[in-house]
């Protein structure tokens, strides 16, 4: 099972038995400039559907909304404290999007940990499998998503949203596996902090080296 928000949908046998059988005559005449392929921008200019709408104006509202050039999904993703908890964010076999190709930026959109220490006042957040480009370095020169302050009452838990208002996106890379890390203020890596996460990854939808 694939997951419809990062990879396009598949046709059914069914459906390419019924598109070869009605392949071998002409095209039909239909509002879809995609029937047309590696067709110049020149060609469309000024030339209009058979409903006398414009085909350059259908051509840029396509690939605003409809094929973008960059796709965008969230996940989210939940840890226990102590014994049950999980640092390994399995995009395989958890949230079934298969290797994800052509990644070129990944976020923390939101946050909630449950404090355990009132000493501690904030926890950040790495995942080492990203790019140190879109990290933000702390004290120990160590490069993290994000820093998560904490409410000092043992009792509450404070819910965290990003402050970034720009996109640091890197070289597209193939992910698969993810491992979060929870660090203390001194560095050390702690398995102590129940947390809520929801993450935001965004994906180029064509390869750099297309023609």
């Amino acid at each position: 099972m694939q997951s419809d928000t990062f990879l396009p949908d598949t046709d059914s046998e069914d459906e390419d038995s019924d598109y070869e059988s009605d392949s071998s005559g002409d095209l039909p005449k239909n509002n879809n400039i995609g029937v047309m392929y590696d067709f110049p921008k020149e060609a469309i200019t000024g030339q209009r559907f058979l409903d006398q709408s414009s085909q350059e104006k259908y051509k840029d509202l396509r690939n605003e909304f409809f094929t973008p050039k960059l796709r965008k999904g969230r996940i989210l993703f939940h840890t226990n404290s102590g014994n049950s908890y999980n640092s390994i964010i399995d995009l395989v076999d958890d949230y079934k999007l298969d290797d994800i190709n052509n990644v070129i930026g990944f976020e923390l959109i939101s946050a909630c940990i449950k404090s355990n220490n009132a000493s501690v006042p904030f926890v950040d957040i790495r995942i080492p499998e990203l790019p140190h480009i879109c990290c933000k370095q702390n004290e120990q020169g160590v490069p993290v998503l994000d820093r998560i302050p904490l409410d000092l009452s043992t009792s509450t838990q404070n819910k965290y949203t990003h402050d970034r208002e720009y996109h640091n996106y890197f070289t597209p890379m193939k992910l698969s596996k993810l491992t979060l890390e929870v660090r203390l203020p001194n560095g050390t890596i702690t398995t102590d902090y129940t947390g809520f996460y929801e993450f935001e990854i965004t994906v180029l939808n064509r390869s750099l080296s297309q023609r």
